[in-house]
């Protein structure tokens, strides 16, 4: 829904006011005076300050988020799914929205004891007192959004009436220095430890987090970018200050053990003339409004998560009702929920219930916090990958900002409760990896791609300076196809080569003398569709040409075209030349990957699977030049699952008299290297043909050196290399540039 479907409330009545309401509750009333009076004056600044640099650096997030892109409905779903993605977007979403559903029973229990304690005799109704109030918001939300900030407005009044009865009271108490001073510190002879501070930041914390209550209402702004920054930051600043004032005007006239016994009724009792009636109201107008405010947002957030259609089964959701699109299915649910946890609270209430309910509002507030955290991560990832579409209209933000609000908040999660946290942490990381398998291919023109691109760019900046050494060495595959199935295999050949260590692009040269734009679209589209089927991770590049003339030419384009810096391809891997018509282009081929300093590499298809049926990888030593990078190649086969058990053997053809010298050799260079072979020394002096046939027929994969040829070498070359191969096994036709080293 966007904006333009919505009501297009302004700043103060769509933003500020339901924020100022939600954090307005009950802790002002009820539980501020506590903390005062257990850990003083200063310990309660210091929980207040600390509670509310979470609060404002999360705030700073959602603005710097908020301006920066076209708002929508959904609120902290919405923004987060757009700056991280549809995955966190989801877990967070969901989980947030069961968490503001769960929020709603809180508050009217919070209201129901209030009432009780008012008036007693109706404490034999309790369904009566917590459904009958439940069931009015329900109408008044199901009404319409406008009602519900009408009706707010009204709460609002009693609200800022109570605040000033609290301000009235503690004025003509006639406050004191000695007072504040008594009230300073904890109690003499009282030990505030680690437990007691937790403790009392666990009562306070939720008057801080009432904030996103105006977010929840992003769809129905008339300008969103605008409204949510200065309504969340006034909410918070304004909170800031009438807590900051409270708790100094609180220890500078009661005393602390009235404080700490009972402070609502402190309160109510300094009340002048006779208006402590309006402390009773506050508490009501805190907690309706409150719960007001979560049953008009909570529907929202699920309404924009089954529009986006992540999970078609939830697309019932995604009705809304009229022009403002009021979400009525969601409403529904949300009611069912707090309902339901209302019925159980009442039914538990004389076993362990409340003990139990204490834990779900704080795995409540968990989950609150878990989204704190990824919104600030949001707003940090966005400013730190430095996306040039990053231009957010809010300038008073920093990366850092964000990095702090995530800490924090996952710091106040294991404060509070490390064993809820945890649970809270499974449960988003659950439904968070249920999300991304949905979700792999849903993007929002989010902050990931951005991230990635500078991270990239910062390491291939680094990898830039620093010298290649031959420790460092890593397959870089230029994998030349044509059309031929033949050459899908070959793509697959390469990638268990490759085996994750290395960077894997294919290449290929297309003739299309008209609309060669289109063709090579549709080319890459084709090669994109098969990596993808495949699973295999590679990067195509294609060229195209007017006429088979131009072969040549583009042949050097295309080996020089993945050219990126430190990250350029080192073995051009292609298929050997079934059709003696095509050798005389397969050589130029092979010179102009020789004169581009390129290590060459050519398969030999074997008739039979005999990467499943052979028994070993053979690699034919004749020197060290081409041999270090056969074994290292060797040993990456070796690696992948499917050839795991097939044993690397070293074999090397001598004349009798340097056997053992050449054994000697061998097995040294196996120790050298690392890698686990056979050797294999062969003392003939048959022909290497028949000893290679000899040796090999029976070998899943061999790699075998060659030198490229000269031009007017290369007819008898062909022809013996061609007959060699004839009936043999998958054969790697190896060609270095002698930029590998076993022994690094």
């Amino acid at each position: 829904m966007t904006a333009s479907q919505g009501y297009r409330f302004k700043t103060f009545s769509g933003v500020f006011l339901p924020s100022i309401l939600t954090i307005f509750g009950v802790v002002l009333f009820m539980r501020l005076g506590t903390v005062v009076g257990q850990v003083g004056v200063s310990g309660a600044i210091g929980i207040l300050f600390f509670a509310e640099s979470i609060a404002i650096a999360t705030g700073l997030s959602i603005s710097a988020i908020s301006t920066n892109t076209k708002v929508e409905s959904g609120g902290p779903y919405f923004l987060i799914s757009r700056s991280l993605g549809a995955g966190f977007g989801s877990s967070i979403g969901l989980t947030y929205f069961v968490s503001q559903s769960l929020s709603v029973p809180f508050y009217i229990i919070g209201f129901a004891e209030a009432i009780t304690l008012q008036y007693p005799g109706l404490a034999q109704y309790p369904l009566l007192v917590n459904f009958i109030p439940l069931a009015v918001l329900f109408v008044i939300s199901l009404i319409g959004a406008n009602w519900a900030i009408k009706t707010q407005y009204l709460i609002f009044s009693l609200l800022a009436l109570s605040i000033i009865a609290i301000f009235a009271g503690g004025f003509f108490g006639h406050p004191s220095i000695s007072q504040l001073a008594v009230n300073w510190d904890a109690a003499p002879g009282t030990s505030v430890d680690i437990l007691v501070l937790a403790a009392n930041f666990a009562i306070f914390f939720p008057a801080v987090t009432g904030f996103l209550a105006g977010v929840n209402m992003s769809g129905d702004l008339e300008n969103p970018r605008r409204s949510i920054p200065v309504g969340t930051m006034a909410a918070i600043l304004t909170g800031l200050v009438i807590y900051t004032a409270v708790i100094f005007l609180v220890g500078a006239v009661y005393p602390r053990q009235n404080l700490i016994d009972d402070a609502y009724k402190t309160l109510k009792d300094g009340a002048v003339f006779h208006t402590g009636i309006l402390i009773l109201a506050g508490v009501v107008a805190a907690t309706l409004s409150s719960a007001l405010g979560t049953i008009v947002g909570a529907p929202r957030i699920l309404q924009a998560f089954a529009a986006d259609k992540i999970f078609p089964s939830l697309k019932l959701f995604a009705y809304g009702r009229g022009k403002s699109r009021e979400p009525v299915p969601a409403m529904v649910v949300t009611l069912l929920i707090s309902a339901a946890t209302i019925w159980w609270s009442i039914s538990t209430a004389k076993n362990s219930g409340g003990n139990a309910l204490n834990a779900v509002a704080e795995l409540v507030t968990m989950f609150t916090l878990a989204t704190y955290a990824i919104i600030n991560i949001a707003a940090a990832v966005e400013d730190f990958a430095a996306n040039p579409s990053f231009r957010p209209q809010f300038h008073l933000y920093h990366w850092t900002v964000g990095i702090y609000g995530a800490i924090a908040s996952i710091a106040v999660a294991l404060f509070i409760n490390t064993q809820l946290m945890l649970i809270a942490f499974a449960v988003v990381s659950v439904l968070f990896l249920i999300a991304r398998r949905r979700t792999l291919d849903v993007t929002f023109g989010d902050a990931r791609r951005g991230y990635y691109f500078e991270h990239i760019r910062r390491a291939l900046a680094h990898l830039a300076a620093m010298p290649e050494d031959t420790k460092n060495w890593r397959p870089e595959f230029l994998v030349l196809v044509g059309s031929e199935v033949k050459h899908l295999e070959l793509i697959r050949c390469a990638s268990l080569l490759n085996n994750n260590r290395g960077i894997l692009s294919v290449g290929r040269i297309v003739v299309a003398p008209e609309n060669a734009p289109s063709v090579r679209r549709t080319v890459i589209r084709q090669l994109k569709e098969f990596s993808k089927m495949s699973g295999i991770l590679f990067f195509p590049t294609v060229v195209t040409i007017p006429g088979k003339s131009d072969y040549d030419s583009a042949l050097a384009t295309l080996l020089q075209s993945r050219d990126f810096g430190p990250l350029t391809p080192n073995i051009v891997l292609s298929g050997w030349p079934g059709r003696p018509e095509r050798a005389d282009a397969f050589c130029r081929r092979m010179q102009a990957i020789r004169n581009l300093k390129m290590n060459n590499l050519i398969f030999s298809p074997p008739e039979a699977d005999s990467f499943s049926n052979g028994e070993t990888i053979d690699v034919w030593w004749r020197g060290r030049r081409n041999g270090a990078l056969m074994l290292i190649l060797a040993h990456l086969l070796n690696s992948n699952w499917q050839l795991r058990k097939k044993n690397i053997r070293l074999l090397r053809l001598v004349s009798p008299e340097n056997q053992d010298i050449a054994r000697r050799d061998l097995n040294q260079l196996v120790d050298d290297a690392r890698i686990p072979a056979e050797t294999v020394v062969i003392a003939s002096k048959e022909k290497f043909s028949d000893v290679f046939r000899q040796y090999s027929q029976s070998a899943a994969v061999i790699l075998l050196g060659f030198i490229t040829p000269e031009e007017a070498d290369f007819p008898d070359f062909y022809a013996s290399m061609d007959s060699l191969l004839k009936s043999m096994p998958a054969t790697f036709l190896v060609s270095s540039t002698g930029d590998t080293d076993v022994d690094s």
